[in-house]
């Protein structure tokens, strides 16, 4: 799953440096790097919350897991 959002966010970051490149405008690049200061605070997290739930249930299966639902 985390891995998919990766994907997403990389995709964003190379539509957004093109058009910036293609425009001849800084501000895309720019955008671009707070896209990628985002997705690396979103790994950690992500990363933060597999490791309790593997210390908690011995487990990282996401099929295993029925406390997330609603």
């Amino acid at each position: 799953m985390f891995m998919s959002i990766e994907l997403m966010l990389n995709a964003v970051n190379m539509s957004l440096i093109t058009f910036s490149h293609y425009l001849q405008d800084m501000r895309g690049q720019i955008l671009a790097f707070f896209v990628i200061a985002v997705a690396a605070a979103e790994a950690a997290i992500g990363l933060a919350i597999i490791i309790a739930l593997f210390r908690n249930k011995s487990t990282a299966h996401v099929d295993e897991i029925h406390e997330m639902q609603g």
